[in-house]
């Protein structure tokens, strides 16, 4: 049997990276021995049986300073448990698998699970994802689009390069859509990257028009005192709320007429697709990456030109103001679901897999 691993920061951790790694090591335990490698446990996770878990440091350390250190346990774990290639999970520990598979037989994929168009993350991100680039012998992406970056701007083969979405499993099995509903979804964490200073931008002008209508955001963050004081600042007090994290979420977007988001950078938005589930119509920025594949423009949802706030507030006074335009996007809601089945993703996964560890 195939011996698959899988590289993470901080397996502890509840960010989207850590979720999706966690998911993919259980489905991949179906077929392969599943090996989860995280460089830290510092909430201590409790690993399931269904694959082994292993921690290369038991307190916090700087990577650069103890690079050597890590990437030689890692080293020590691939060849202990002959594993037939690694996965690693964010470009934030390339550097710890390239080195850790460095002169043995044991192949490196590099799983971004942002983009090459986010520059908030700074220098040392961005060098970890050169290293990835040139030196892992393949590329997933999230995306077509950033897929095509990574081969323009490293000069990669197209065979490096492939695009595998995150799946998205509907909870949702009903088609009820409350056409009469005056409020406002958003969900995303409370942090600059999810632009919510570009949010209240479009709620001063569209409250001006439709003081009716109530715009909620679900979502906790270090952000959360700067959005209040804009809130405060645009007398937005009676119209915009911050709810916070929840945990009946799935039970709430019932109560909505459609679903916007903001954001300055996304890897996949995953998000988007849950609100699809519950036959919600979508607008979104065009921001890197996933808005422009995941919704189909002027059919289920509106694709607005990044960042540009005037034409954003146009689109939802038009979705506020033409009932029977909500009511035909709700109903093609859901026409792109089905590409991101986790049947056909993981079907993808498997033919990756398989063919590197065949080409050894």
């Amino acid at each position: 049997m195939i011996n698959v691993g899988l590289l993470v920061y901080d397996i502890s951790l509840t960010g989207g990276a850590e979720k999706v790694a966690l998911n993919l090591a259980c489905e991949l335990s179906k077929k392969y021995n599943v090996y989860m490698i995280s460089v830290f446990n510092q909430k201590k996770y409790e690993c399931e049986k269904k694959y082994n878990l292993f921690v290369l440091s038991d307190e916090f350390v700087k990577i650069p300073f103890n690079l050597r250190k890590l990437s030689d346990k890692t080293k020590k774990i691939l060849i202990d448990n002959k594993i037939d290639v690694l996965l690693s999970i964010t470009a934030g520990v390339n550097d710890i698998a390239y080195l850790g598979t460095k002169n043995i037989n044991t192949k490196f994929i590099y799983c971004e699970h942002s983009n090459l168009e986010n520059k908030t993350y700074g220098l040392k991100h961005q060098f970890r994802q050169l290293i990835g680039a040139k030196k892992a012998d393949l590329v997933v992406t999230l995306t077509e689009r950033d897929c095509h970056n990574f081969i323009k701007k490293y000069h990669l083969s197209e065979k490096k390069v492939i695009a595998i979405p995150n799946w998205y499993t509907p909870i949702n099995q009903n088609n009820h859509y409350k056409l009469s509903s005056k409020r406002i979804i958003t969900v995303g964490r409370l942090e600059k990257v999810k632009g919510y200073d570009l949010l209240i931008r479009v709620a001063k002008k569209i409250f001006k028009e439709h003081g009716d209508w109530i715009w909620d955001i679900y979502g906790e963050g270090t952000y959360r005192k700067e959005i209040e004081n804009m809130i405060h600042e645009n007398n937005l007090e009676n119209n915009v709320f911050l709810k916070g994290n929840v945990n009946n979420l799935n039970e709430l977007y019932g109560n909505y007429s459609f679903f916007v988001m903001t954001s300055y950078y996304e890897g996949f938005p995953l998000s988007l697709l849950e609100a699809q589930s519950f036959n919600l119509p979508i607008i979104s920025f065009n921001c890197p990456t996933g808005p422009e594949e995941i919704i189909i423009n002027n059919k289920n949802g509106y694709v607005v030109n990044a960042y540009d706030t005037e034409e954003m507030s146009k689109k939802i006074i038009n979705l506020i103001e033409n009932q029977n335009k909500r009511k035909i996007f709700s109903k093609n809601a859901r026409n792109g679901l089905t590409k991101y089945s986790i049947n056909d993703i993981l079907s993808i996964w498997y033919q990756v897999i398989n063919k590197i560890v065949k080409d050894k």
